[in-house]
């Protein structure tokens, strides 16, 4: 590409203080950002949802004991699989579980 070609490029998207930015422009401009974050938001995930977490994921997530995690546990309150020294609970087993003890909306 030519150095006359790249300065013209850089002189046409050059920003100035002699431009005017019209109530259109910003328009066109809020219309393409709303598309661009819809089409992040909802194209194809890169990353597959896990089915299964970690005590300390579990933890973190509902900011809950070490202690009352085991007393779920114990009481077979939450379903669990251990894989040698490492426990891991089902998303699905812990929605079911929030879903038992909500208080319902009168």
């Amino acid at each position: 590409m030519a150095k006359q070609e790249i300065r013209t490029r850089v002189e046409v998207n050059a920003i100035n203080e002699y431009q005017l930015i019209t109530v259109g422009d910003l328009e066109r401009f809020r219309i393409g950002l709303l598309e661009e974050i819809k089409m992040i938001v909802s194209g194809p995930k890169t990353q597959a949802q896990k089915k299964w977490i970690k005590t300390s994921e579990v933890r973190r997530v509902f900011d809950i004991s070490l202690s009352k995690l085991h007393a779920l546990r114990a009481s077979r309150q939450l379903a669990y699989m251990r894989i040698g020294g490492v426990i891991y609970y089902d998303i699905a087993d812990i929605e079911k579980m929030f879903d038992k003890f909500k208080t319902p909306v009168k």
